[in-house]
């Protein structure tokens, strides 16, 4: 068993951002780290043929869903899609291939070599995501106030869910360092005494990183240390253009960030998508 792999789960739309990704570990994963694919199995063909030369393993999404089925029996009518992709993140650790996982999303790569160290406080101790989101509030005095409400409004509802009141944190973005331990425990430990599933808690909170996050803090379960998010985050197009202008650059931000998350949720917006590839490909060097 591994100590720990980093995991993505991905498809088809996704998949040259995922080999982007892959291609930036197999570049600067100094420590070796295992890397793993969770994509649909009508998907895994075409992974495989595009991540020729890359070295990486591909699970199916379909053998995660069996063992959570095989745990809390059918997927309800109505788990949507972006429930499911929720839920496969948190229920990876059923494969019992590792004691820990960071996860990333395909829309993430690395700029600068990595390891254990940026995952581990020390040898026994990971590190979690956990910050009051200071960057995102700053942009949304700017330009969206509603950004802050809609993240308060998740928050409070992970904290009702756990019993816990005071700060608000975010335990994001991506990548993230979850213990398989404490994943088996959030089903042994507190969903069955109170007769629930993974597919309530799921639908209840409808953030895994809040999830894991809340559960840690209720448990106490694994000492971690608080960290900063490794990845500098584009949530938004303007945020790029500020960085933009203000002259950044993969190696300015590779001075305090591992790496980059483009959202893809506004790099795909329709007719802004070639425009927004040349100022990309202009900004990055690519």
């Amino acid at each position: 068993m591994h100590k720990i792999v980093l995991f993505c789960k991905s498809y088809a739309p996704d998949l040259y951002r995922a080999r982007r990704l892959a291609e930036s570990i197999k570049r600067f994963n100094t420590d070796q780290i295992p890397l793993f694919f969770s994509v649909p199995q009508k998907d895994l063909p075409e992974f495989t043929e595009a991540f020729v030369g890359i070295e990486c393993e591909f699970v199916a999404d379909e053998e995660i869903l069996s063992r959570v089925s095989d745990a809390y029996g059918a997927l309800p009518s109505g788990f949507n899609t972006h429930l499911q992709m929720i839920m496969i993140k948190l229920e990876f650790w059923r494969l019992n291939l590792c004691r820990h996982y960071v996860w990333m999303d395909s829309d993430s790569y690395f700029i600068r070599p990595f390891g254990l160290s940026d995952f581990f406080y020390d040898e026994d101790t990971p590190y979690i995501v956990q910050h009051q989101l200071k960057e995102i509030r700053e942009y949304a005095e700017k330009f969206n106030k509603q950004v802050i409400i809609d993240f308060e409004n998740h928050s409070r509802i992970a904290q009702k869910t756990f019993g816990r009141s005071g700060e608000y944190y975010d335990f994001g973005s991506p990548p993230i360092i979850w213990s398989c331990r404490v994943l088996e425990s959030l089903g042994a430990d507190f969903l069955k005494p109170r007769n629930q599933t993974i597919y309530d808690i799921v639908q209840q909170v409808r953030n895994e990183a809040l999830i894991y996050g809340e559960y840690l803090l209720h448990s106490k379960l694994e000492k971690a240390v608080p960290r900063e998010q490794l990845f500098k985050v584009f949530h938004y197009a303007e945020q790029f253009f500020e960085s933009q202008m203000q002259g950044e650059s993969e190696y300015s931000l590779s001075k305090n960030y591992a790496g980059i998350i483009m959202q893809s949720n506004w790099t795909n917006l329709g007719n802004r998508k070639k425009t927004l590839r040349d100022r990309l490909s202009r900004f990055f060097g690519r």
